[in-house]
C-alpha cells in the first residue's frame, strides 16, 4: 500500500470553462498514485457560480474561510490560480510550508505593446457602445488581443477579471517567505518566460525550472514532467 503523503491545495487557472476539471485529471491521478493527497479548490465565478462583482480582497478573505488557519500548508496553482496564492502567502507567510507555482500570473506587462493593448481596449470601452455596436466587431477586438478568457466571461465576470488583473503581484514577491518551486512553460505566450526569472529572483527561497516544450499549461500538456519535478520538491 502506497504511504500517504501531504495534501496539496490546488488552485486552477482563470478559465470559465466547465472542462477544467477534467483537463486536470491526468495530472490529479499522477498525484494520486503515488500517495499525495490533493484537494482541487472550485474557484467561486469559475467553477462555481458568483452573483457579485470580487476583487482580490474577496478571494483571499474566501480562501482564508476554506484553509482555516491550517499551518503546514502546501499550495500548488496554476496562472490565476498562483496569482491568488501569491497574493496568500503575502499575508499568511507563517501557514505556508511549499509553494508551487505554474506559469504564474501576476506581474504586469509594461511591454510597449501591452501598454497600446491596454489603452486600445480602454478607449473600446469608452466608445465601444458607438463604434462597436455590432457583436462581431467586439468579438474580433478580443481575439486580435488573445483575450480568450475575457471573451469567454459572462459579462458579470468581466469586471471581476478587471479588479484582479489591474493588481500587480511584483511588490509581494519578497514577502513569500516559504520554499517555492517556480514551473515555467519555455514557449508561454500568455505569461511570458521573463516573469519566471523575476519571481525566481525576488523570491528568495524559490527555485526555478522550465519545461522546454511546454506552453502556458504543462501540467495538461506535459504532465509526467511537471509530477516529477513536484514529486522531487516535495520530497
Amino acid at each position: 500500500m502506497v504511504k500517504k503523503k501531504p495534501l496539496i491545495y490546488i488552485l486552477h487557472g482563470w478559465s470559465p470553462r466547465q472542462s477544467t476539471l477534467k483537463m486536470w485529471k491526468p495530472f490529479l491521478k499522477l498525484l494520486d498514485d503515488a500517495g499525495y493527497q490533493s484537494k482541487y479548490l472550485k474557484i467561486p465565478g469559475l467553477s462555481q457560480e458568483l452573483n457579485e462583482t470580487w476583487d482580490m480582497s474577496n478571494y483571499l478573505d474566501w480562501l482564508e474561510v476554506k484553509l482555516n488557519d491550517k499551518k503546514d500548508l502546501i499550495l500548488l496553482g496554476h496562472s490565476f490560480g498562483a496569482r491568488l496564492w501569491i497574493n496568500f502567502c503575502s499575508r499568511n507567510s507563517n501557514n505556508v510550508k511549499k509553494l508551487i507555482l505554474i506559469d504564474a500570473g501576476g506581474i504586469r506587462d509594461q511591454s510597449i505593446k501591452s501598454q497600446i493593448k491596454r489603452k486600445t481596449f480602454w478607449l473600446a470601452a469608452k466608445i465601444g457602445k458607438k463604434i462597436f455596436k455590432g457583436d462581431f466587431f467586439r468579438k474580433l477586438l478580443y481575439k486580435l488581443a488573445r483575450e480568450r478568457d475575457y471573451l469567454e466571461a459572462p459579462p458579470g465576470l468581466r469586471k471581476t477579471l478587471s479588479n484582479v488583473l489591474s493588481k500587480d503581484v511584483t511588490p509581494l514577491l519578497d514577502k513569500v517567505k516559504c520554499k517555492t518551486l517556480i514551473i515555467w512553460g519555455k514557449n508561454d505566450r500568455v505569461t511570458p518566460i521573463s516573469n519566471a526569472y523575476t519571481m525566481n529572483k525576488m523570491i528568495k527561497n524559490s527555485q526555478l525550472k522550465l519545461i522546454e516544450e511546454g506552453r502556458h499549461s504543462p501540467q495538461f500538456t506535459h504532465p509526467e514532467k511537471v509530477f516529477k519535478l513536484v514529486d522531487k520538491f516535495l520530497t
